[in-house]
């Protein structure tokens, strides 16, 4: 299983209404190409019979998830005959590196859109030039992104903006970059990998996560803390934390990293171990909502 969102080739898309049509995973090179894993090439296994007890004749083995989407898609695990259907990879074959990069970046619409150039350090904004340059910095490493980096601030004073900027400013050099808030990032790893599995399924996602070479995450105090989450998010971060040296991890918190949640406290080492980055000042959300009032009624009266 996995989080990210592939591109089928042309030749493949007609299988897509077909439930006996199963895609096949990706290679394990994923360095090479995310999309395909490394192949060059994408697999359609249509089924046209099975499941055998035994291997006989041209059958596959094909390990099938219980509980598909499609009530007619094969549940079971087993040999099964069909054929197989290839066709050349569109992200490393056809130039769709682009379009891989931004549909599994997290962003959409106008925040594709949302830059470090666009966050405001004047006037009352002053106190907030640290921040902007300490994600300048983040944004000038390039093609070889690292650290482990927390913002931290009230409501509205700019954190959500850096991250966004911070996600579309390496998804643009073509890094595989990633914008979740903890809460979605947490549904996105349940609903792909399921919890039933403990805690094999949460190591199998955070190995998935590993594609992410930049993973912003928003919010990471505001979240439902079951047991599963608590064991999730440490995991997770802990992980991330000790591959520092070659990934970026980029998070935002309402909270100072020392007044965490007792259930998150277990963190805060790992954030001082870090880079923690204070963003002060007014919240950016009312100034720009009485600008764009005003732009809007100007464009009335006009």
């Amino acid at each position: 299983m996995t989080i990210w969102s592939r591109i089928w080739p042309r030749e493949l898309e007609v299988y897509k209404s077909n439930p006996k049509a199963i895609p096949m995973g990706g290679g394990p090179y994923p360095n090479l190409c995310s999309n395909c894993g490394g192949h060059g090439v994408m697999m359609v296994f249509v089924i046209d019979g099975g499941p055998y007890p035994t291997p006989i004749g041209k059958v596959k083995w094909l390990d099938l998830p219980e509980n598909p989407p499609d009530p007619q898609t094969p549940s079971k695990s087993g040999w099964y005959s069909g054929k197989l259907e290839v066709a050349h990879c569109p992200v490393c074959k056809d130039g769709r590196m682009d379009t891989y990069i931004q549909q599994n970046c997290g962003l959409s619409g106008s925040d594709l859109w949302v830059s470090i150039e666009d966050f405001k350090t004047s006037g009352v904004n002053a106190e907030k030039i640290t921040a902007k340059q300490v994600a300048a910095s983040l944004l000038a490493m390039n093609q070889s992104p690292n650290g482990f980096v927390v913002f931290t601030g009230g409501y509205g004073v700019g954190k959500t903006h850096l991250l966004k900027a911070i996600t579309n400013g390496f998804r643009l050099v073509r890094i595989m970059a990633k914008y979740s808030t903890m809460t979605d990032l947490l549904a996105d790893i349940r609903e792909r990998f399921g919890d039933e599995h403990g805690v094999h399924a949460v190591e199998d996602a955070i190995d998935d996560l590993r594609r992410a070479k930049v993973l912003c995450i928003d919010e990471i105090d505001r979240v439902n803390l079951t047991a599963w989450a608590k064991e999730t998010i440490f995991r997770l971060l802990n992980a991330r934390y000790e591959e520092r040296d070659k990934l970026l991890t980029v998070m935002a918190t309402n909270l100072d990293i020392n007044n965490m949640p007792p259930e998150l406290g277990y963190l805060a080492s790992r954030f001082s171990g870090g880079v923690v980055v204070q963003v002060p000042g007014p919240d950016m959300r009312q100034a720009q909502g009485i600008k764009a009032r005003k732009e809007l009624l100007e464009e009335v009266l006009s």
